[in-house]
């Protein structure tokens, strides 16, 4: 395991150097990326849905006197096609030393190219836009013609942000598919203007504060100034007014008020909502001002025939803190293993190292099975001061390629210089329908914002981390 850190390091320094020697260089140049693909070199590559960095726009320049393609000849005298390009980046990001580059590769071409950008005027709020111009290695051109690329050739191009810890992170907010780039061709007239709706402004980090049933509190995520924060309230907590009903249907509502300190703002949002002819929990949003310091939060419950009731902490509130650092993202998970016991999942009756695809019977589908793996965050999980709070650590899984649900991991404690993280299998449900292949993957971040996906590690597709699986034993 040192080995492996020690060796993943090295990569991380080796790519943050050249990614300070690409920096230095702001004019429109290109240089071939010799990884193999878009996001093949590293396992911390990650997609973003966030709004963090978004392509605006691409095309084909044209003269705008003749109408004509532009054409620049490189240093060994090779034509080119000019292609120009806008791009929105997140201003948070960008001021802790993230960058922003433009990835492109022509058809034919095995080698991907990456262009820096310069920044230019135009982009919505907290966001800064860059400007890119393709002149080398895009489409090969006739000397001095005046006719466009050919039909069978075309231009994909995708931006993305390098951190300085050697992170990348793909514009994916157009599209769901994590292996696609947006592509210039004829049947596009080689352009592409992105949706003016799309992402009107920067993506904002993510926490969650859990009121849980037993009175106890999870963070899951450090809070930060600027950011949205999620509040889950198990209802049960405050039961007061669930008998309210009006004309047979359940007539109650409870609430979470928060107060941000120092301005003295105060916002309330609810925590249920009437579904199906019942009250089902509904989690509540809170934007956090860029200015606050600490937040109080409590919570109370109303109904049709009943006197409001409180949770709020004995009259002195939730008070939590906000953090004005942050941390560092995941730079690496895994060390699977499966724990099992007969009875009590407090105590494991055997941990052993769990392969990528592991089959379980039907008598073993009984007491506690559980899936453990480890998380390394540079500055936090290696700390001397455990704070497990810090992390939002998350199993996505689904039955025979039917998604189910996304699950907060249990934390388990500290494993040399990691964090560790269990999923607790779902026993009953498994138990109660039929099913051949349970998939899951885990996923770590410290923003909401950036998740770093843990599943196969032998298997890594454009970017996606494909999931371990688990595959149903029958008796025969």
């Amino acid at each position: 395991m040192r080995v492996l850190l020690a060796n993943r390091y090295v990569g991380l320094l080796a790519v943050t150097l050249v990614s300070f020697v690409v920096a230095t260089d702001i004019h429109s140049s290109a240089r071939a990326d010799f990884r193999a693909d878009t996001f093949k070199a590293m396992d911390s590559d990650s997609a973003d849905h966030s709004c963090q960095v978004v392509l605006r726009s691409a095309s084909l320049k044209r003269d705008p006197a003749s109408g004509h393609p532009v054409i620049e000849t490189d240093s060994t005298g090779q034509n080119w096609y000019s292609f120009e390009s806008t791009v929105d980046a997140a201003t948070a990001p960008l001021s802790s030393g993230t960058a922003v580059y433009l990835l492109y590769r022509a058809s034919g071409d095995e080698r991907w190219h990456t262009a820096p950008g310069v920044t230019v005027e135009g982009a919505p709020q907290g966001m800064r836009r860059l400007a890119f111009r393709l002149s080398h290695s895009t489409l090969m051109a006739p000397s001095q013609t005046t006719s466009l690329p050919d039909d069978k050739t075309a231009l994909k191009i995708i931006p993305y942000l390098q951190t300085s810890d050697g992170r990348r992170i793909f514009d994916h907010n157009s599209t769901s598919d994590d292996s696609e780039s947006q592509e210039l061709s004829s049947a596009n007239e080689w352009r592409y203007d992105g949706d003016s709706q799309l992402c009107p402004s920067a993506g904002r980090g993510t926490a969650t504060l859990r009121f849980l049933s037993n009175w106890n509190i999870e963070q899951r995520g450090l809070l930060h100034p600027g950011q949205s924060l999620f509040v889950e309230y198990d209802l049960t907590r405050l039961p007061q007014c669930q008998a309210s009903s009006y004309n047979g249907l359940p007539s109650w509502q409870t609430e979470a008020m928060i107060r941000f300190y120092p301005s003295g703002e105060e916002i309330s949002a609810t925590l249920n909502s009437l579904q199906n002819g019942k009250m089902m929990p509904t989690p509540a949003r809170f934007e956090i001002p860029n200015t606050a310091t600490h937040a109080h939060l409590w919570f109370k419950t109303r109904g049709r025939n009943c006197e409001q009731s409180w949770d709020s902490n004995y009259g002195r509130n939730y008070e939590f803190n906000l953090e004005p650092n942050v941390a560092s993202s995941p730079s690496w998970a895994g060390e699977w293993k499966a724990v099992s016991s007969n009875s009590s999942c407090l105590v494991a009756a055997r941990i052993n190292p769990l392969p990528e695809a592991a089959t379980v019977s039907e008598s073993e589908l009984r007491g506690c099975r559980s899936i453990e793996a480890e998380v390394l965050i540079p500055g936090l999980t290696t700390s001397v001061d455990a704070a497990p709070h810090a992390v939002q650590a998350q199993v996505q899984w689904s039955l025979d390629g039917i998604s189910q649900q996304t699950t907060w991991l249990s934390y388990v404690g500290r494993s040399g210089q990691n964090y560790r993280y269990q999923w607790s299998l779902p026993i009953e449900f498994l138990k109660q329908r039929p099913w051949r292949r349970l998939d899951y993957s885990f996923h770590f971040s410290t923003d909401g914002l950036y998740w770093l996906s843990a599943g196969r590690a032998s298997s890594h597709k454009n970017g996606i981390v494909e999931p371990r699986t688990l595959e149903y034993r029958a008796h025969r």
